[in-house]
């Protein structure tokens, strides 16, 4: 999954930038995620 990648990422390099650029993917998946859900119960 793309935020296990990107968690990685930063353990590694520990750079607080990688740790921002995850932050900013995860808030943008869940928001994405929550629409998608929204979109599924509408639909039905």
């Amino acid at each position: 999954m793309l935020l296990d990648f990107v968690w990685n990422v930063f353990k590694t390099t520990g750079s607080i930038d990688s740790y921002v650029l995850m932050k900013e993917i995860e808030e943008k998946f869940k928001s994405e995620t929550a629409e998608n859900v929204m979109r599924e119960e509408t639909e039905v």
